[in-house]
């Protein structure tokens, strides 16, 4: 394969990946029921504050979440 040709594999499940193949694909796999919506919330009330420079917003907005 020459260095400009991409694959991308779409797999059911990793059942059967070793941990190497895991690893150089970057594959990161976490259930949306084992995180539910907190991480989500945290990371955009993070972002605007970083992105926005937006302090007392960020206080209010953990304040609410």
């Amino acid at each position: 394969m020459t260095e400009n040709c991409k694959l991308v594999f779409e797999v059911e499940n990793l059942n059967n990946a070793s941990p190497a193949t895991v690893s150089r694909c970057g594959i990161v796999y976490v259930s949306a029921s084992d995180l539910g919506y907190d991480p989500i919330v945290k990371s955009w009330v993070q972002s605007r504050k970083l992105d926005m420079n937006r302090g007392e917003e960020f206080e209010k907005l953990n304040a609410l979440f």
